[in-house]
């Protein structure tokens, strides 16, 4: 009969082994920045920071959007990014569904600047001014394209305050307030997603007319999810356990 130790150490093989194993056991995490982006009429600057968080475990992509122009007028508003996922072989990512907002704030700007901040629970709180994922015409055949925007004019992405220099297309502006701020998080689901793939092309819209702006890369990363961690964890455990205990003289 095998020993508790010969068992257990067994077993940390097989968890240890398990976690070698390639595909679904990390996320890519990329981010990419937009700096001093001329629109509008050229005299306005946009800036934007957009991370992205793939897992093909869970065929997840969190996007969390932090416009960090300081302006404040309509052109920098942030109304839509578009984006590549880069397939990695297989069938290409498909079919957005379940978005869900996370981590945003209702920011409303009265005339003179002082600003009001509310916690939204969730996208319903947005009402008719929705953010909605779709698929948008498609790139290379080993890309697929999607669109994550504002049906507007209201809840667009407003830079940080404070808005004592905001113009009056943001400060006391029914039209356009309210406004989306501190780096909302949207999470969907797409079918077939892999473990390698990557996001690329992407593209930031800023203003209420057709201002977009291609964003560069910044960083990017493969990092262990938590159940992969938590198996690591499982192993070097079981590995301690296992070690033979000196004996007593």
């Amino acid at each position: 009969m095998l020993s508790l130790r010969s068992m257990l150490i067994g077993a940390s093989f097989v968890a240890l082994a398990g976690v070698a194993t390639p595909a679904v056991n990390a996320d890519i995490i990329q981010t990419f920045d937009v700096v001093n982006a001329n629109v509008g009429d050229g005299t306005n600057l946009a800036d934007a920071t957009i991370a992205f968080d793939v897992s093909a475990a869970s065929n997840t992509v969190q996007v969390t959007i932090t416009n960090a122009s300081v302006m404040h007028a309509a052109n920098e508003l942030l109304r839509s990014v578009s984006f590549d996922v880069q397939t990695s072989g297989g069938s290409a990512p498909s079919a957005p569904s379940g978005l869900a907002l996370s981590d945003g704030q209702s920011v409303t700007v009265a005339s003179g600047g002082a600003a009001t901040t509310t916690p939204l629970a969730g996208l319903s709180a947005l009402g008719a001014n929705a953010w909605t994922i779709s698929p948008s015409p498609s790139g290379p055949g080993d890309t697929s394209t999607f669109l994550l925007s504002s049906s507007g004019p209201k809840y667009l992405v407003i830079g940080p305050s404070p808005y004592v220099d905001a113009n009056s297309s943001i400060a006391g502006n029914p039209a356009h307030s309210v406004f989306l701020g501190n780096s909302p998080v949207f999470t969907f689901h797409l079918q077939n997603l892999a473990a390698a793939d990557s996001i690329n092309n992407v593209v930031v819209g800023f203003g209420t007319g057709s201002d977009v702006v291609s964003a560069s890369l910044l960083t990017s990363s493969s990092v262990p999810e938590a159940s992969t961690l938590a198996l690591l964890a499982v192993g070097s455990s079981l590995l301690l356990v296992g070690r033979r205990r000196p004996r007593p003289a």
